[in-house]
């Protein structure tokens, strides 16, 4: 009878460790990682009809509505060759043990936008959480590292929606401005 009852709680404690792990990978978001550089990256070409200086335009006119001052962002702003990069910053929450939303620290990341005839192209990537020194948030991703910590995973959904919502505010920005005719 303990032969049966050993290898049930065995078997008991197997099944429950295997559905812990698919529930973690479950909640953990898929963030988009380059093959190349295995850096987290989101990156699309996108068609938008316009010449490279009125999508410049409205690239930059897109940064002053996002970003609440845009010319601490950008690191280079070339209309001639249909380029704009920056570093900008966004800021983590975790719910402390008394339930309060804190901030958790800053996690910067480089946003470039390339402009061509009827398209553009932007690349998020380089996301690093401001410490004494650089900490690739490529590290919150590997549950199997000693220091792992489950409110890593809520630090990596922050930057994935975060990052999501970025990219639908600057497509709508970059759209051409309709003007409507006041017809009485």
């Amino acid at each position: 009878m303990k032969k049966i009852s050993f290898a049930a709680i065995f078997l008991l404690l197997g099944f429950s460790v295997v559905q812990t792990l698919r529930a973690q990978q479950a909640n953990t978001p898929q963030v988009p990682i380059d093959e190349d550089s295995k850096k987290i990256m989101y990156r699309e070409v996108v068609n938008q009809d316009g010449t490279p200086d009125y999508l410049y335009d409205r690239a930059i006119e897109w940064f002053r509505s996002y970003y609440p001052n845009p010319t601490s962002v950008y690191t280079v702003q070339d209309k001639v060759n249909g380029k704009i990069e920056g570093i900008a910053r966004l800021t983590l929450k975790y719910n402390d043990p008394d339930g309060l939303l804190r901030d958790a620290g800053i996690v910067q990341y480089n946003i470039k936008v390339e402009l061509k005839e009827n398209r553009y192209r932007y690349t998020l990537t380089d996301f690093t959480f401001k410490t004494a020194s650089r900490y690739p948030c490529e590290k919150w991703l590997n549950k199997a590292d000693p220091a792992y910590n489950p409110q890593w995973d809520s630090y990596i959904y922050q930057i994935d929606t975060t990052m999501r919502s970025l990219v639908v505010k600057m497509k709508d920005g970059m759209k051409p401005v309709v003007i409507k005719k006041d017809e009485w």
